[in-house]
């Protein structure tokens, strides 16, 4: 039984240790469109508290959510004031999925966004 307990223990340790563990809240503030190679603003909001969040580095992966069209890797440039930018061409409009990924004072932070894309 104590071995049982002991395991048990362990197991939810580990668990603690894999999972977010971040109270970011992470909003799309501007999707970007689709037109035919034109590249888009993609601009993220980042929030803890309700007070804006600075100096993050972190990326997002994004992938079509119905369709394989592989994953484009954005690289976000701080504007301040928990302000995040990048740009991308997509290939066409439709839902997206961004799965963004950072770290922050030596944690890492997961967030999922999905969202649709218009075509202009």
């Amino acid at each position: 039984m104590k071995k049982l307990i002991a395991g048990f223990m362990l197991l939810m340790l580990i668990l603690a240790g894999c999972s977010s563990g971040s109270d970011y809240e992470i909003n799309l503030k501007e999707a970007p469109k689709y037109k035919a190679g034109e590249s888009y603003p993609v601009v993220i909001e980042v929030m803890q508290d309700g007070e804006p969040v600075d100096g993050l580095a972190f990326a997002a992966y994004l992938e079509m959510a119905k369709m394989d069209h592989g994953s484009i890797e954005l690289d976000f440039e701080d504007k301040g004031n928990g302000i995040y930018e990048s740009s991308v061409e997509l290939p066409m409009a439709g839902e997206w999925i961004a799965n963004i990924e950072g770290e922050a004072d030596g944690s890492a932070f997961e967030h999922v966004i999905t969202f649709e894309v218009e075509k202009e």
